[in-house]
């Protein structure tokens, strides 16, 4: 899953351990408002052309435009399918059909907004995370290789404790920060897995697609409920 990113940003940092390969787990994006979670996942999506896998992209509202552009491959829109479930129980039907039931299910699954699907349950976290993974394990006829996984989450978390329990489904995690000073337009990516050193990017916001930062039109921070209890602190002590 964690490969999927790399694909998508190219080479690593010299020394920032670019030359151990990444172990296969779910990845979960982390930023801010407008820190390009929605570009990462539409870049994920699109990488590899017309011979990248087959991409679902579920998010809670529509992008603002598709993705594309200058030097993107049109064949690789074609393997790219868009979904906007607006609910939890939306979201959960679209999953159980494309991962259980579809003749053609997708190699690679992207859900943007996250924080949009958790409720307000404290376990809802958990049931979500764990119906993800469950539904990318479903035994097919013919076998198949299980999806990759990348979700996406705004930060702050929009409730005590929604990211530790998050963390504990998504071993692997990819922290995105806007970049200020002489770099604007741009976000420092940073993914880790365990067992690897961390890797560094610089990201170019908005160039795989309209970035919305995950959010619905009008959005900003600490709109959406539960934004203003959830957990505290700064980016770095997420991280």
């Amino acid at each position: 899953m964690a490969a999927a990113l790399e694909r998508a940003l190219g080479p690593a940092a010299p020394g920032e351990g670019s030359e151990a390969a990444l172990p296969p787990l779910p990845v979960l994006v982390l930023g801010p408002a407008g820190s390009g979670r929605t570009s990462l996942l539409l870049r994920a999506a699109l990488a590899g052309g017309a011979d990248g896998p087959r991409a679902l992209f579920l998010a809670p509202s529509a992008i603002p435009r598709l993705p594309g552009g200058a030097g993107t491959d049109p064949r690789a829109l074609q393997r790219l399918e868009l979904r906007y479930p607006c609910s939890r129980s939306s979201l959960c039907r679209e999953l159980v059909w494309h991962l259980s039931l579809s003749p053609h299910p997708p190699a690679l699954l992207l859900l943007d907004g996250l924080e949009r699907y958790l409720g307000a349950s404290p376990a809802a976290p958990a049931r979500l995370a764990a119906l993800l993974l469950q539904l990318c394990r479903v035994p097919r006829c013919p076998p198949r290789v299980p999806p990759q996984l990348v979700a996406a989450l705004r930060l702050p978390p929009p409730g005590p404790h929604v990211l530790g329990t998050l963390l504990r489904f998504f071993p692997a995690r990819c922290h995105l920060r806007p970049a200020r000073g002489d770099s604007p337009g741009h976000a420092r990516v940073t993914l880790r897995c365990p067992g690897t050193a961390g890797r560094r990017w610089r990201l170019r916001l908005g160039d795989s697609g309209g970035d919305r930062g995950g959010d619905s039109p009008g959005d900003s921070p600490g709109d959406s409920p539960g934004d203003s209890g959830g957990d505290s602190g700064s980016e770095e002590e997420w991280e």
